[in-house]
């Protein structure tokens, strides 16, 4: 009945005039590409792939300004809510030309989490979400200090006003952000090998990385900070709140005895807080877990959640050569033979791609379809309904835990841990709402979408070509073909078939 064109050049996808295309980056291979470094690949961003190949274009997006991350006005009660933030993070991922570092920032968002659970208005995230997307780029141990010295970080896990032990009272130094700073953040429970498997001892045990009299020790070296002063306000022993300036020292609340930290390493006794803190903080850097430790996860983040340990070995070389430099590192996770193996529709590495977690599903089909999306906009509630309200992650362990494995199968999926029956059909729904009904703020334009659709098999392969990089396996473009088919106009027959080949999970698991 239908008849199937091969094309071999991306029908939607076809690139402008103005961009000559290179022969060493197809268009498929492009889109794979920006699927792995960007929110989605769009016609526009495809051809400047294939203009300047892979490396060429993450040096342009390493210069390209950030996108603005704007405080929303208070409301009457004085207070600015989460909500004109969140949206704004989908218009800027949809509509922002900086890419790669959006994709970055969002990424370290995931490892150093913090949330709207206990930040609970812009004034407070928004100084915290510019630190990462200025530091995107910066260095590893650059990122270490600027949040720790967050005003947002600090009072999500209690670094602010964090007093020296005193032992009249009883009053211990909190260990909060020092748990969470080592588990979460750099070196992780256990000693790692450079590829980033367990180490074992002579029994077989994973090699713990740390105990609790170094917790104590991090806990004390990281006493005496506070907000720092309001402008125009004295400073005092401890500060109100302020969230637009890093935190401050005060040496009289700081524990000035000696500190056990890592790898047999002791903090002097009589240091001043800075140098406890940035002492304390190199000797984090220093251990051997942190480049296998944190090149995994951006790994995750970015390309496959399940990297064999030979990717993880490549990138964690970088990290280790140029002392955590993260446009080295983001660099060579996006050019690595394992992330570049399936450019040309092949698979040669086991457990690749990813589950394309709720909020990249999202801005994966709004860039594609070309939608519309203002500032303004219904879609933090879309991804909450999938299981990810963007900046509300539910605990310090983020979404979705990095070692989160498929029951009974061993392969690691993070993004499956929300992944429930519920909301499995919620990603349909809201394929459904948006080519159907409407999202506030959301516009999909049909025209460049109606003039094909007379033609079954023209519709498929641009349909195909846009969401499967030209990889649709027979069977579905036979069966949706007979969907499409079966409609009685021209939208309809485009509808039905964007919402059958999005809501499928050859587009959902990303490849």
């Amino acid at each position: 009945m239908f008849r199937r064109i091969h094309s071999p050049v991306f029908a939607v996808l076809a690139v402008a005039n103005a961009y000559a295309q290179s022969p060493q980056v197809t268009v498929g291979a492009a889109a794979r590409f920006l699927e792995q470094a960007s929110f989605g690949p769009t016609s526009e961003s495809v051809a400047k792939v294939q203009q300047l190949g892979f490396t060429k274009w993450i040096d342009e997006q390493f210069d390209v300004p950030p996108s603005t991350i704007s405080e929303a006005p208070p409301a009457a009660n004085g207070r600015a809510p989460l909500a004109p933030m969140q949206q704004e993070f989908y218009y800027n991922a949809v509509n922002g030309a900086d890419q790669l570092r959006q994709r970055v920032a969002f990424a370290l968002s995931q490892i150093w989490v913090v949330s709207g659970v206990k930040l609970t208005t812009a004034n407070q995230m928004v100084p915290y979400l510019r630190i990462l997307q200025q530091d995107a780029f910066t260095n590893y141990r650059q990122i270490m200090t600027d949040v720790t010295l967050s005003p947002a970080m600090g009072r999500y896990l209690d670094m602010v006003n964090n007093l020296k032990p005193d032992p009249r009272t009883g009053r211990a130094a909190d260990e909060n952000y020092a748990r969470e700073l080592l588990q979460l953040f750099t070196i992780g429970l256990v000693e790692l090998n450079q590829d980033g498997t367990v180490r074992e001892d002579a029994a077989g045990n994973p090699i713990p990385t740390y105990d609790q009299e170094q917790i104590e020790g991090f806990a004390r070296a990281f006493t005496g900070w506070t907000y720092a002063p309001k402008p125009g306000a004295a400073s005092r022993n401890t500060n109100p709140a302020y969230w637009d300036a890093p935190m401050v020292p005060v040496d009289a609340n700081h524990d000035k005895a000696a500190k056990p930290l890592l790898n047999g390493v002791t903090l002097p006794a009589g240091q001043n807080v800075q140098r406890d803190l940035s002492e304390a903080l190199d000797n984090v850097f220093a251990h051997e877990n942190v480049a296998p430790f944190v090149s995994r996860q951006l790994i995750q983040r970015l390309v496959a959640s399940d990297p064999s340990p030979a990717y993880v070995e490549r990138v964690n070389r970088i990290f280790r050569q140029t002392g955590g430099d993260m446009k080295a590192v983001v660099k060579a996770i996006l050019l690595d033979m394992e992330a570049r193996a399936g450019d040309d529709g092949g698979t040669s590495f086991a457990n690749e791609g990813k589950l394309r977690e709720p909020v990249l599903y999202i801005t994966g089909v709004l860039r594609a379809l070309g939608a519309r999306v203002d500032r303004t906009n219904g879609l933090p509630g879309q991804g909450s309904n999938l299981g990810q309200n963007v900046y509300l992650p539910p605990t310090v362990f983020n979404y979705f835990a990095p070692g989160y494995e498929i029951a009974g199968t061993g392969v690691n999926a993070p993004e499956f841990q929300v992944l429930t029956g519920s909301t499995a059909m919620l990603r349909a729904d809201f394929m459904n709402t948006l080519l159907y009904r409407a999202i506030n703020g959301v516009a999909v334009d049909w025209t460049p979408w109606l003039g094909g659709a007379t033609s079954v098999s023209v519709l498929m392969d641009k349909v195909n070509n846009t969401f499967m990089r030209g990889a649709m396996t027979d069977e579905m473009w036979t069966s949706i073909a007979r969907a499409v088919q079966a409609q009685s106009t021209a939208r309809a027959k485009a509808q039905a078939a964007i919402y059958l080949a999005a809501s499928s999970w050859q587009y959902q698991v990303q490849r």
